[in-house]
C-alpha cells in the first residue's frame, strides 16, 4: 500500500534498530508544554514535507512514544505529519504518582483538557487548511471520545482500536459508590486498585495483548532500562475515574458528528463488546472492523491481522 512495505515477525527488531531508528533520528522531533495546574507533559512530532494531513495519536494505559515507533512510521511514510502526547502519568510526562508503577488520575476530562491544550497550542497553530485524523487505543480510545462529545470542529475523522468504552467485569454502580466513598474517607485514592500488580523485570508475554513476541520484547526492553516507562497498575482513583468515563462519554456521544471507525479484537479480554453498542446507537455513522484472531492490541497481533489492520488504518486518512 503506497509502497509501504510491512514488517513481519522475523525483521522487526532489526528495522527498529535500523531504518526506523535513522527515521526517528532524522524527522521526529521532541517537545513540552505546560498544563495549567503546571505538569510538563512530553511529546513528539515528525513534519512531512508534502502533508496529506495530520494524524494525532492517542495512546493507551501505560503506553508511550516507543510502543508506537512502528506505527508512527507507517503513518508518516503513507504522507502524513503526526503528533504524538504522552498523556499525564505516562512515558516522559509529568503526572505520576509517588509510586512510579501506579497510575492515578482524578478524572477523565483532566485528560480532555490536556488533549485540547495540545491542539490548541502545538498541533493546531502548526497545521493550519490540513486535513486532522484522531488515532487512538483503548484508554486512548475513551479520552478521545468523550474528547469528541464535547469539542466539535478539531478532526475530520477518527479511528479508535479497541477503545476502552466499557471494561469487561465492570463494577456494578452501588460498589464504585462505595469505593469512591472508602477512598475519599481514607484517603486510598492513588492506592493500588484492587487486583493490580506492579511492574516486574520477568517479562509475561503470555498473559499480554500482544501477539508479536518480537513487538513485546522489543517495548519490554525499554521499560526495563527507564522506570519512566514502568507504570503498570490502576489506582483505585484511576480505576474510579474510568469508570465513570463510561457514562461521561454516552452522555456527550450524539454530539459526534464526523467519521468514526472502530476496530474489535475478537480475543479481547479487557473490554466488553456492550459499550461499542451503545456507544453506537448514539453515533450511527459508526464503522466497525472486527479482528476476530486478535488480542487487545491489533497492532501487535500476529502478522496477517496486524498487516490488515494497518491498511485498514492507511485507507481511512
Amino acid at each position: 500500500m503506497n509502497g509501504i512495505t510491512f514488517l513481519g515477525e522475523d525483521d522487526f527488531i532489526e528495522a527498529m534498530n535500523s531504518d526506523n531508528k535513522k527515521w526517528r533520528d532524522e524527522k521526529v522531533r521532541q517537545g513540552t508544554l505546560k498544563t495549567k495546574d503546571g505538569i510538563n507533559l512530553n511529546y513528539y512530532y515528525a513534519k512531512n514535507d508534502e502533508a496529506k494531513g495530520v494524524v494525532i495519536f492517542v495512546h493507551g494505559f501505560c503506553e508511550f512514544w516507543g510502543k508506537y515507533h512502528e506505527y508512527a512510521w507507517y503513518v508518516y511514510r503513507a504522507g502524513y505529519s503526526f503528533y504524538f502526547l504522552e498523556q499525564r502519568g505516562f512515558g516522559l510526562s509529568e503526572g505520576k504518582t509517588d509510586d512510579p508503577d501506579i497510575v492515578y488520575i482524578d478524572n477523565f476530562n483532566t485528560y480532555v483538557a490536556d488533549l485540547k491544550l495540545f491542539l490548541d497550542e502545538v498541533v493546531l497553530p502548526a497545521s493550519k487548511g490540513l486535513k486532522k485524523v484522531l488515532i487512538a487505543h483503548s484508554m486512548g480510545g475513551a479520552v478521545s471520545a468523550l474528547f469528541l462529545g464535547k469539542h466539535e470542529g478539531y478532526f475530520d475523522s477518527a479511528i479508535l482500536s479497541t477503545p476502552m468504552l466499557k471494561m469487561k467485569n465492570d463494577t456494578p454502580l452501588f460498589l464504585v459508590k462505595l469505593l469512591n466513598i472508602y477512598a475519599k474517607l481514607f484517603n486510598k485514592k492513588k492506592d493500588p486498585a484492587p487486583g493490580q500488580s506492579r511492574f516486574s523485570s520477568e517479562p509475561d508475554y503470555e498473559d499480554s495483548c500482544s501477539l508479536s513476541r518480537a513487538r513485546f520484547d522489543y517495548v519490554f526492553e525499554m521499560r526495563l532500562n527507564d522506570e519512566r516507562y514502568q507504570t503498570n497498575g490502576a489506582s483505585l482513583g484511576w480505576a474510579l475515574a474510568a469508570f465513570k468515563s463510561h457514562r461521561q462519554i454516552l452522555r456527550y456521544a450524539s454530539n459526534i458528528k464526523l467519521p468514526v471507525t472502530i476496530l474489535t479484537a475478537g480475543l479481547d479480554t479487557l473490554i466488553d463488546d456492550e459499550g461499542y453498542k451503545k456507544f453506537a446507537l448514539k453515533v450511527p455513522q459508526t464503522e466497525f472492523i472486527p479482528f476476530n484472531n486478535s488480542k487487545h492490541e491489533i497492532f501487535n497481533a500476529a502478522d496477517k491481522d496486524r498487516i490488515g489492520f494497518f491498511k485498514e488504518v492507511l485507507k481511512r486518512l
